[in-house]
């Protein structure tokens, strides 16, 4: 199949006709931007052939806003050595011409007609869908849709069948297909499809065996634990029997209750022993109390003996310290005296001195008063000055940064002038007496010398003018600086209201001296006041004050008496004073501590006297005597029941060692357990031997070998059942898979050829690689060269530019097959191969420029620019409708 021409109009974007004539019969390339019409075309032909042109079902087709559009698609193509006209509108002018050759149909006959020769099928309601498109489904693809293969070679399978092949024979035929689904349904009523599980009728069949088999085997242990029963009960009551008639829990009570007498007469002998080591503890006691008594008597005695010694010795002390403090008492009566007249010369000498020292003090505070006065008035004097420097140094205050700011100003000056004067022109001059020249603005005489920085006129009376501009550096950028720093110097000048740098130097300087003078009076100022001239007011009024109290106190001393000029110095009397307190205080000691010890001596003899006279009193008490005799003789008896008792502790404790009560205690415990665990297993063996009684009963009565007979012979018929199922199951699997051998054989041979024309392609892209062909025609696993050797993988797990590929090389190779055929081809490739690299395109278009040898291709693409050594000529939609 060639198409010639297409014809478009009133069609979704295509308001206006749009023809495209004189299609080539090999690589047709359409180009355009997105929203150009490409999908449109496309659209029209698939409806022009897919659509029932009476469907109401197909308004997309009209253009947007336009209710009244007839869609109509026009084509020519050459089919079957005919050249054919195809003319169909749809909604408002619904029609259908096919112009075959010379034959001329119309409306559903010619429909038809391109739906037989071409392998589709209509709708029956509504729009054509996918499933419906069969052939032309799988050659046309739309946008987006390259790489899905497999469900439009599953809509044109049937197609593809019939129209390749019709060799498949029996199995490939209705008849074939129906053997092949009955017996595959036969076989699938015993096994399942996916693992030939059995299941259904062989599934139950096996179930029941099973559970018959298990019934039988319960029912054989069953048995089996009925004889052993019976062999048990028979061997419980050989031993019951022996138990009862030896009954060997009596002896073990026996021994019992032996250990425990003795176990009971050893606790005696204990209790016994506990009670004679109390009362030894008892008599130690007692021993103890008995001999501290007699100690006691015998200290009493020794203490009477040191008291009366005491007594003597204390009677002898008080009269030496009797004797003593009245020696001291006569020398101290001697000794205040002198200090009496001593101290009464202290104060005569005392009074004059003080007299004396008023006097002085006196007139020193007079003159103090006059120096402090003299003082304040020279401070209130420095006060006054220090307050006129203040003023005149705040007059006078100017900023170090100012001065600074001055003289870095003037450097920079006379820095720049420097370099004027360097630059400018030098004019020396020497004038006849009464003569003048006028240089610039000046009139100058004599001999001198200028420097021009600036274009000067010189005036030479009678003679004109001379016009002088100097040369060299750039002088008027350095007037311009100097200007510059000179307006600077001049504001700052201005800020601190002074005339020049010199100026400021003389105010700086002045602030200096002005700074020294003011801390040279703040320090003469803090030397004749440090505290301040109110505090040298208040000391200078202190001290008049003072005057006049020491004259107050002068005025009321004693008068003088009349040998004041024969007192001693204040220091002689203090010094004869002193000697006399001095010895009467050595003398006052003496006397005090020969008092006291004279009566710590009187209370030592009276206490000595007192505890002499008790020590005795108890020496003398009537009963003393009877009590010392019967203290002597308790400690006697006391030992010697001591000694007794120890022997019967000995004794006794002797007997609890050689009878070990803690092994009888263990005796007692192993007897008394044996004699439980007998009689416990003697009752747990007659419960037994009842249970095991009754057990054989009931299981006698159930019939087990009856029962095991009728299992047994219901298994034999279930074995006989699952066997004749097993067969049936595995002869249907056999056959089954020899149907499907015998048709996967004939359905390679409809495969090859396809196989052939697909490795073809696949060459292209995949060197050395296989694409396998499932019965149903699509593409299955692929394998190729990796880098451990060949591997295989699913069509799927490709990338999507690779699907994209190979979904266009699968349907090129369908194409040659059904060009082999000797069907209608056409390949519509609408935007494919967009997501193809740069080498796997130049590939695929060698590819489309071999299958456009056999087939006519219609490519369209919005990116013009990876078409252009297809070897065909790009035609632009947009041209085209213009």
């Amino acid at each position: 199949m060639k198409l010639t021409r297409l014809r478009i109009e009133q069609f979704r974007q295509f308001r206006r006709p749009l023809e495209i004539a004189a299609l080539e019969p090999g690589l047709n390339l359409f180009t355009g931007p997105n929203e150009a019409g490409k999908s449109t075309i496309v659209a029209a032909i698939r409806a022009a052939f897919f659509e029932r042109h009476r469907s109401g079902s197909v308004d997309e087709l009209r253009p947007w806003g336009d209710a009244s559009a007839s869609p109509t698609v026009e084509l020519e193509f050459d089919l079957g050595g005919e050249h054919c006209r195809l003319t169909k509108s749809f909604l408002h002018k619904k029609r259908c011409e096919l112009q075959w050759g010379r034959q001329h149909l119309d409306g559903a006959e010619a429909e038809d007609r391109l739906a037989d020769l071409l392998g589709f099928r209509h709708a029956n309601k509504g729009v054509s869908k996918a499933e419906h498109w069969g052939i032309p489904g799988l050659l046309w693809i739309a946008q987006g849709t390259a790489h899905d293969i497999r469900d439009p070679v599953l809509h044109a399978t049937d197609h593809l069948r019939r129209a390749l092949n019709e060799s498949l024979g029996a199995v490939a035929s209705s008849g074939g297909d129906e053997v092949l689904a009955k017996v595959e349904a036969a076989r699938n009523e015993l096994l399942t499809a996916s693992t030939s599980a059995p299941r259904a009728a062989y599934a139950e069949a096996l179930k029941n065996e099973s559970v018959l088999d298990a019934a039988l085997q319960a029912t054989d242990a069953d048995i089996a634990a009925y004889r052993r029963q019976v062999d048990s009960l028979a061997a419980l009551r050989r031993e019951h029997a022996a138990d009862e008639a030896e009954q060997p829990w009596r002896d073990f009570r026996a021994r019992e209750q032996d250990a425990a007498a003795r176990l009971t007469a050893i606790q005696d002998v204990e209790r016994e022993l506990a009670a004679a080591r109390q009362q030894a503890g008892q008599f130690d006691e007692r021993l103890r109390l008995l001999r501290s008594q007699l100690d006691n008597f015998a200290g009493q005695e020794q203490d009477a003996r040191q008291r009366r010694a005491a007594l003597e010795t204390a009677r002898e002390q008080l009269a030496e310290a009797t004797r003593r403090a009245g020696q001291w008492q006569g020398q101290h009566a001697e000794a205040a005296a002198r200090f009496e007249a001593a101290r009464h010369g202290l104060r005569l000498a005392r009074q004059e001195d003080t007299r004396r020292s008023l006097a002085a003090q006196l007139a020193e505070l007079r003159q103090k008063a006059r120096d402090t006065g003299a003082r304040l008035a020279e401070a209130e004097a420095v006060n006054a000055s220090l307050r006129e420097l203040q003023k005149q140094a705040a007059s006078a205050e100017i900023a170090d940064s100012d001065v600074a700011s001055l003289r870095e100003q003037q450097r920079r000056l006379d820095e720049i002038r420097i370099q004027q004067a360097a630059a400018a022109t030098r004019l020396r001059f020497a004038l006849d007496e009464g003569q003048t020249i006028r240089i610039g603005d000046e009139t100058v005489s004599g001999s001198s010398e200028r420097q021009l920085v600036d274009a000067t006129i010189i005036e030479l009376p009678g003679l004109g003018r001379l016009a002088i501009a100097p040369g060299g550096l750039d002088l008027p950028a350095l007037r311009r600086a100097a200007a510059e720093l000179g307006d600077r110097q001049s504001a700052l000048l201005q800020r601190l209201g002074l005339a020049s740098l010199d100026a400021a130097e003389a105010r700086h300087q002045a602030q200096r001296l002005l700074a020294g003078d003011i801390r040279a009076a703040t320090a003469s100022l803090k030397s004749l006041a440090p505290r301040g001239l109110d505090a040298l007011r208040g000391e200078c009024d202190a001290q008049l004050a003072r005057a006049r109290e020491t004259e107050n106190a002068l005025a009321q001393l004693p008068p003088a008496p009349a040998d004041a000029a024969s007192l001693p110095g204040i220091a002689q009397a203090e010094s004869a004073e002193d000697a006399a307190r001095h010895a009467v205080e050595q003398l006052a000691g003496q006397l005090n501590q020969a008092r006291l010890a004279a009566g710590n001596a009187d209370t030592s003899y009276a206490a000595a006297t007192r505890e002499a006279a008790a020590a005795q009193a108890q020496l003398d008490v009537p009963e003393r005597a009877a009590r010392l005799a019967a203290a002597n003789a308790g400690l006697t008896d006391a030992l010697a029941q001591q000694a007794a008792l120890a022997a019967r502790i000995e004794t006794l404790n002797r007997q609890v060692e050689a009878a070990r009560p803690d092994f009888l205690k263990q005796d007692v415990e192993r007897y008394r357990r044996s004699a439980e665990q007998h009689e416990k297993r003697f009752a747990e063996r007659r419960d037994a031997l009842l249970k095991l009684d009754v057990e054989l009963q009931a299981a006698g009565a159930l019939g087990l070998d009856d029962r095991r007979a009728e299992i047994e012979r219901d298994l034999a018929q279930a074995r006989r059942r699952s066997t004749e199922l097993r067969r049936r199951a595995v002869a249907l699997d056999h056959l089954l898979t020899l149907l499907r051998a015998k048709r996967r054989s004939l359905t390679l041979r409809l495969q090859a050829p396809l196989q052939k024309h697909l490795n073809r392609y696949l060459q292209l892209l995949f060197p050395q690689a296989s694409l396998e062909i499932d019965e149903n025609l699509s593409p299955g696993p692929l394998t190729r060269n990796g880098s451990q050797g060949p591997e295989t993988g699913d069509f799927e797990t490709l990338s999507f530019g690779a699907r994209e590929q190979m979904g266009v090389i699968s349907r090129l190779a369908y194409a040659d097959l059904l060009k082999e055929a000797g069907r209608p081809t056409l390949v519509i490739l609408d935007d494919a191969l967009v997501h193809s690299d740069a080498a796997r395109l130049a590939q695929m278009k060698r590819v489309l420029f071999d299958a456009a040898t056999r087939h006519q291709i219609l490519l369209f693409s919005c990116h013009p620019e990876k078409w252009r050594d297809l070897g065909v000529t790009a035609r632009s939609l947009e041209s085209l409708k213009a």
